[in-house]
């Protein structure tokens, strides 16, 4: 077990797997755990070395039957592929308290205790960083599943698609909008202002120097974040909003059927006996109409082929099979030229050859060089590739 890999040599096995590490990440992120057979099947064409390793470097956990991304891999993956899962408005709220009572202990430190103030200052700024992070990256996510809604990929139904809407602004978009409210007093924007404050008397006044250094940083931090909240503040009510409004009211006719059915003792049913002159016609009414007619369209029929007749696709084909080539050098050691044997081995088995398949090939000795012995001739030879030639040394590779 390596107890602590060089920081390099994990960067270089993150790169060189990346989507596989990607795969795992968006496992987690739609089920929470990555389960021991989306491992088994993600990791199945990797080779066990891969496997293993990202349990050596730290990169994975086991937690009973699951398994699950370390958490400063997981953040620091979300921040590479921006693919987030909404934070609920009452994850938002812990950080009223966090800083309540982060701001109290500051206010309450007795004088003499300038290291302890110092760090509860430093706890301060790293929680109003996280918040704000946070609050950008829910917006972020919260504005790609509203365009994706509107823009309906998924093909839903208009009431699965109305449902959606109002729960994203039931549970996450109106709660969040309130967080950032600069005008309401509990709002948490409100309870930065009154920190930022603070941290402005304290950075001119307070008795120690490298207090009011640290109340300066907290200062400019908060500054920003009344800049940066009001940034979210009008993405949430000019872009998310109006954006879910339009949706929801995207067809009068359908809107209405589904609010009377919803609640059809709540509203009088119009008379139809009864002659009234009304204008049903407007500027909309043709898409309206074409939304509504939408609905009976004939769908068409369902092909059911005989289990015979349907082929599994591999969707893990085009995985670097690492295993492979390391299987086929155990086989064939010694080796008297190794790069030709990567470049012979390329084309054997790749359906696509390209410098970077032949690149991961060649980093197979070098990955593992406590398993080989690399004997360099000191001639060099030419390796052609695609557009490119390599002028690599003459290497004899063999077994320790």
């Amino acid at each position: 077990m390596i107890l602590k890999a060089d920081p390099d040599k994990v960067l270089r096995f993150m790169v060189e797997n990346f989507e596989l590490v990607r795969s795992l990440y968006l496992a987690q992120l739609a089920g929470n755990v990555i389960s021991r057979e989306q491992f088994n099947a993600l990791t199945k064409h990797t080779g066990d070395i891969s496997a293993n390793r990202l349990f050596e470097y730290k990169l994975l956990t086991e937690q009973y039957d699951d398994i699950r991304l370390n958490e400063p891999v997981r953040a620091f993956l979300a921040f590479l592929i921006s693919e987030f899962k909404p934070l609920l408005p009452s994850e938002l709220e812990k950080y009223r308290t966090s800083f309540r009572e982060l701001f109290t202990a500051v206010q309450e430190c007795p004088e003499g205790e300038q290291p302890i103030l110092l760090e509860q200052l430093e706890a301060l700024y790293d929680e109003v960083q996280r918040f704000l992070e946070n609050v950008e990256n829910n917006t972020g996510q919260l504005l790609r599943e509203t365009q994706h809604l509107k823009a309906n990929k998924d093909k839903m139904e208009y009431g699965e698609r109305i449902r959606r809407a109002r729960h994203l602004i039931e549970y996450y978009i109106a709660p969040l909008n309130s967080i950032l409210d600069l005008q309401h007093s509990e709002s948490i924007a409100s309870l930065l202002g009154e920190l930022s404050a603070f941290a402005n008397r304290e950075r001119l006044g307070h008795g120690y120097q490298l207090a009011r250094d640290r109340f300066g940083q907290l200062h400019e931090l908060l500054r920003g974040a009344n800049e940066r909240i009001l940034r979210q503040s009008r993405i949430l009510s000019r872009e998310l909003l109006p954006l879910i409004e339009r949706l929801q009211t995207e067809s009068e006719i359908l809107s209405g059927w589904i609010l009377f059915l919803e609640r059809p003792f709540r509203h009088s049913v119009p008379s139809f006996t009864t002659r009234s002159y009304r204008n049903f016609f407007g500027g909309s009414t043709d898409a309206n109409l074409a939304l509504f007619l939408e609905q009976f369209e004939r769908r068409a029929e369902a092909v059911l082929l005989q289990e015979e007749e349907i082929t599994a696709v591999d969707r893990h084909e085009v995985l670097f099979d690492r295993g492979l080539y390391v299987e086929s050098l155990q086989e064939q050691l010694p080796v008297d030229d190794f790069f030709g044997w990567c470049r012979e081995r390329l084309y054997q088995h790749e359906q696509y050859p390209s410098t970077e398949r032949f690149l991961k090939i060649c980093s197979i000795v070098f990955e593992d060089s406590e398993l080989y012995e690399a004997e360099f001739t000191g001639r060099r030879i030419a390796i052609e590739l695609e557009d490119f030639v390599f002028r690599v040394p003459e290497v004899r590779v063999s077994r320790k």
